[in-house]
């Protein structure tokens, strides 16, 4: 797969690549109903843990000298590579909170044995707090929105305890030089573990004595939400295919994405897909007009108000199939929110959310499905997103 800077989230596939992003959609969720159906594997799908943590941290050695180095996902830049060699190197591509993090992170980093290039989530870099949260006494960090809480029983809280830096890696990189390398999701740490300084996680999945496995129930209401699913994004799937070949800014499916992503912030998804359908329309056309408000010249303005009228015409001419569309990405919501659910079912380290009344328990962000070489998220998104836009974080 190529570089992992971006993960989609398994229902907004159908806006990136119409039908054939439907037809990914429902392959990943058949292929995870199979791996968490009891006597069944997955086949050559898995799961991994998803780590609220921040900056994502890219280190290794340089294929072709060798050399160690760190950075962020800007290491990927096509014409600007923002690779940090050394300190020198960091403070030339890097300034502010960034650059600190990334000099305390090339010389932890450095120390691991790493055995090519990977990427990772920065979770904390100073050793954290012993605290007590809902009764037990655990290590608290919060690199982003959720606050983890290692228990000090727990095998891992000694490894913390002792650490001035956490991280867990997710994706290996190979290739022969920088601009080539291709992305492997899963990481093997298990070698990066002698390292007083850094406690390096473990993003792997593991269904603990079957804890997560399907009951028959819940393994027919997945079946059923997938074949509504197959039925509605069959009827809408010319609308599909007709707006993910728009990759304007202004495009119907850039547009849902950043409707949906609003009515999370907002806590409001609306209970029925004719709501959405009607919503979406009213939302794209007043975007429009907001954009037509800042055109300096009568001509810009004209054109663009041709451009909002035959664009709010073109959905209301296929209000029928849109509300197909959106009927089938509310199924692969439904689908997936199940599955997330079982998977919850696995404890880990403890994760909460803080706020002016303290802390709550919450779920982990997600998880990441693999599949075929290809990666999506696993994203409760009315719990996690919500939090994501609103919980303040505490990295700079």
């Amino acid at each position: 797969m190529a570089k992992n800077t971006h993960l989609e989230h398994l229902e907004d596939d159908i806006f990136n690549a119409g039908s054939a992003g439907a037809k990914n959609s429902i392959a990943f969720l058949e292929s995870l109903r199979d791996m968490l159906s009891s006597g069944k594997g997955g086949g050559n799908t898995k799961v991994t843990v998803k780590w609220d943590g921040a900056p994502a941290i890219v280190c290794g050695k340089d294929p072709q000298t060798g050399e160690f180095f760190v950075g962020t996902k800007s290491v990927f830049n096509k014409t600007t590579p923002k690779i940090g060699y050394n300190e020198d190197f960091i403070d030339f591509h890097y300034e502010g909170a960034i650059n600190g993090i990334l000099k305390q992170c090339y010389k932890q980093l450095k120390k691991l044995p790493i055995d090519g290039i990977l990427q990772g989530d920065l979770l904390y870099t100073s050793t954290p707090p012993l605290v007590t949260v809902s009764g037990k006494r655990g290590y608290r960090f919060k690199p982003n929105t959720i606050t983890y809480i290692v228990d000090q029983d727990s095998e891992m809280s000694g490894k913390v305890a002792k650490s001035t830096m956490g991280i867990v890696f997710h994706t290996r990189y190979v290739g022969g030089s920088m601009d080539s390398l291709s992305a492997t999701f899963g990481a093997d740490v298990k070698g990066l573990q002698g390292v007083k300084d850094v406690a390096v996680f473990s993003s792997e999945f593991t269904n603990v004595n079957g804890l997560a496995n399907l009951s028959i129930s819940e393994k027919n209401n997945i079946n059923n939400t997938i074949r509504q699913a197959k039925t509605n994004l069959r009827s809408g799937g010319k609308f599909l295919d007709v707006i993910s070949k728009d990759k304007s800014a202004m495009s119907p499916a850039s547009m849902f994405k950043i409707y949906f992503n609003q009515v999370i912030r907002q806590g409001k998804i609306p209970n029925t897909s004719q709501k959405m359908t009607q919503e979406f329309i009213k939302f794209l056309d007043d975007r429009y007009k907001k954009e037509i408000i800042k055109k300096k010249t009568p001509k810009t303005q004209e054109q663009w108000e041709k451009r909002r009228s035959d664009s709010v015409s073109f959905l209301n001419s296929n209000k029928t199939i849109m509300f197909s569309a959106l009927s089938g990405f509310r199924n692969l919501m439904d689908a997936k929110n199940m599955i997330i659910n079982k998977l919850k079912k696995i404890e880990g380290v403890g994760t909460f959310l803080e706020d002016e009344s303290g802390y709550r328990v919450t779920s982990p962000e997600g998880f990441v499905a693999i599949k075929d070489g290809t990666a999506l998220k696993l994203v409760d998104r009315l719990e996690f997103s919500r939090a994501n836009f609103t919980v303040a974080k505490d990295w700079g």
